[in-house]
């Protein structure tokens, strides 16, 4: 009854289809930065080919210790991805951009545990987003999902098996599978609807993929012939060939989209039944096969030598030359590492269980401890940098002093770089600003405390941005700076802002009022990626309610925002970082538009010291301008506190004479 799920041989073409998707990924990451469907193929490949693995045991040797299973997995995988892991730990050391080491490692630590794809769904990541610098390990979601898979599958089919095993019956596997799959798929439509970039990664959307190679293997088992090999092998590789090319970019993935490889793979495993068709021959030829063999270490080869190439000559394209070298230095380390490794470990008989989880915790350990002491490394030199900084008596820019690109350019040491980034909050180890999803109003007091005369700070961060030099500003001229900041909400919330920043303007206004500042200090202006700035109609409103309750306001024009991170541009660019700098004419309107608002705000405007009159710059005078896209640098808010000084007494002696 059961034999027929033990009796598929060893199928060459399978190997070929693997090549298929290894060829189709390189290309599709290397030149044209977009899904190609290639991993999707190895997932339904994944799917079938454990599947047979497990039924065999199960139904012929009645092997149902899922431990044999994972430990012959963690034999074949375990080797290869930790000696890419641990390369990429060094090369990343030696030649990253310090601001992305640190999150570099980390992904390390996530990719060696088989959770990198989860890593990435926290942290919200665009796989292929132009305007992101992608880990050297971020190709590890791939195989973190599929180790996940392969820790679900037995627990999943092995009791659907005993189940049909009892009953002498097929059926309750294939409708168990058959559930699983529809589940999941459901579950991938929805979410890739709404978290397109989260669904990418998720095990619960990615699953049906899987499960359809299992579903196919056990229909291919149960089917004495298939009729039409030729054209079911041709559909399929039309439909991943068709399909990685057709897709646009935008298409979110893995929803209805994915059914087109994930078809495309199931029909060339179905030609392939029994005696193989033309399509099928094609993929068991030797080259194919060859490379088919090693696919699994092309695909982790070929993203760092791709990443750390683009990041060692700071190109964000790569020619059809440097990408063919990249294919063939990705295709000689995989043959490398899978003569050297894998072959070597796959003779360890999967009865071995301890041996093969040995095997795989001895390689782990060297890349864990490692990134652990690169890590307290790391700390220790952000923390040291850092608290210099912070205590560091930065002298301020005369009050007349305008930017301009400098022809002698003397930049900060790697640690500043390695640390700007991660300067933290003002002051330090404070909890002034409320984060995102909170609506309650949180405070801090600086400046000259219990002063008469109080400001208060409020807005997004690019408001609380200015407060180290409000501090030092309060205390010299006897006032108290009170700070009122949520992150990513300003005072007047924006049409696509959280319900929490409307909950938290409502009551930040309620504060305003009840203490009845001399003055409050905002954004007066907002500036967007690829949009000139602008003052959005809430902002306007809220001004005319704290006017009307005869506050004063001044606002602070915003400052420009970079579709990059400023300090991996500088460091790329240390020579020529003019090259990091944005036309001005596509931020900023030539005049101040808050001025059209004289009535009901005084504004402050600072681009004279973040912009030339074309550009806008990210480093001046010694100093990083930005920790980031898009916030300003704190030594670089010190540097500009007399000439905000001097703009804020401007304003206050104009009121005084009123």
């Amino acid at each position: 009854m059961f034999d027929k799920y033990c009796s598929m041989g060893y199928r060459n073409d399978i190997q070929g289809v693997r090549a298929l998707g290894a060829i189709l990924i390189m290309i599709f990451h290397i030149w044209v930065n977009k899904v190609s469907g290639g991993v999707d193929v190895f997932f339904v490949i994944s799917g079938f080919l454990m599947s047979f693995i497990l039924l065999r045991g199960y139904f012929k040797d009645n092997i149902i210790n899922p431990f044999l299973f994972w430990g012959s997995i963690v034999k074949r995988i375990a080797p290869s991805a930790y000696v890419v892991l641990g390369v990429t730990l060094f090369v990343s050391y030696l030649i990253s951009v310090p601001n992305s080491l640190y999150g570099s490692i980390n992904e390390i630590v996530y990719s060696s545990l088989h959770l990198e794809n989860l890593q990435l769904i926290r942290k919200s990541i665009d796989y292929l987003a132009s305007d992101s610098t992608p880990s050297p390990v971020q190709q590890f979601w791939a195989l973190s999902l599929q180790m996940q898979f392969y820790f679900l599958l037995p627990l999943t089919i092995l009791p659907l098996a005993y189940v049909s095993k009892r009953v002498n019956s097929s059926m309750p596997l294939i409708y168990g599978v058959i559930i699983v799959v529809i589940l999941s798929f459901i579950y991938s439509i929805i979410e890739t609807n709404t978290n397109p970039t989260r669904s990418y990664f998720n095990p619960i959307a990615r699953a049906w993929e899987f499960f359809l190679g299992t579903l196919t293997f056990i229909l291919t088992s149960n089917i004495k012939k298939i009729k039409g090999k030729n054209l079911l092998g041709s559909l399929g590789i039309m439909l991943i060939l068709g399909g990685s090319i057709l897709i646009p970019s935008e298409a979110a993935f893995p929803g209805f989209i994915a059914l087109i490889p994930v078809t495309g793979a199931i029909l060339i495993l179905l030609s392939g039944k029994n005696e193989l068709g033309f399509i099928n021959k094609i993929f068991s030829s030797r080259p194919l096969t060859f490379l088919g063999g090693i696919s699994f270490a092309i695909y982790l080869w070929h993203w760092p030598i791709l990443i750390f190439y683009k990041e060692y000559y700071g190109y964000d394209q790569v020619g059809i030359p440097q990408g063919t070298i990249i294919i063939i230095t990705a295709i000689l380390l995989a043959c490398i590492t899978n003569r050297g490794l894998e072959a070597h470990f796959n003779k360890i008989p999967s009865s071995k269980v301890i041996t093969n989880f040995t095997i795989a915790i001895l390689f782990l350990i060297p890349v864990l401890s490692s990134s652990f002491i690169l890590t307290k490394q790391i700390n220790t030199i952000i923390t040291n940098t850092n608290n210099e900084v912070r205590n560091q008596i930065i002298p301020s820019a005369p009050i007349s002093k305008k930017i301009y690109i400098e022809s002698n350019i003397i930049l900060p040491d790697r640690n500043a770089f390695l640390s700007a980034g991660w300067l933290g909050s003002y002051p330090p180890n404070s909890d002034c600003s409320q984060e995102e999803h909170g609506s309650n109003v949180k405070f801090c007091r600086l400046g000259k405390l219990n002063s008469k005369n109080k400001i208060i700070l409020v807005g997004s961060s690019h408001a609380g941005q200015w407060l180290p030099a409000l501090d030092l500003i309060g205390q010299k001229n006897n006032f108290e700076i009170i700070n009122m900041t949520k992150d990513f909400c300003p005072l007047g919330p924006l049409v696509d802002s959280k319900p929490s920043c409307h909950e938290w303007n409502d009551n930040v206004i309620k504060e305003i009022k009840k203490i009845n500042p001399y003055a409050v200090i905002t954004n007066s202006t907002k500036t967007e990626y690829g949009r000139m700035e602008h003052i959005p109609k809430s902002f306007v409103e809220t001004w005319r309610t704290l006017q009307h309750n005869g506050i004063n306001i001044i606002g602070i024009r915003d400052n420009p925002r970079f579709e990059f991170n400023t300090l991996d541009c500088i460091y790329r660019n240390k020579h020529k970082p003019e090259l990091c700098s944005l036309n001005r004419s596509e931020i900023f309107q030539e005049v101040n538009p808050a001025i059209h608002y004289k009535d009901l705000i005084d504004s402050i405007d600072m681009t004279d010291m973040l912009c030339t009159a074309e550009k806008c710059l990210t480093t001046f005078s010694g100093h990083f301008i930005y920790r980031d896209t898009n916030h300003l640098h704190l030594p670089y808010i010190k540097y500009l506190k007399n000439q905000l000084e001097y703009k804020l007494n401007t304003i206050m002696d104009k009121w005084s004479t009123h």
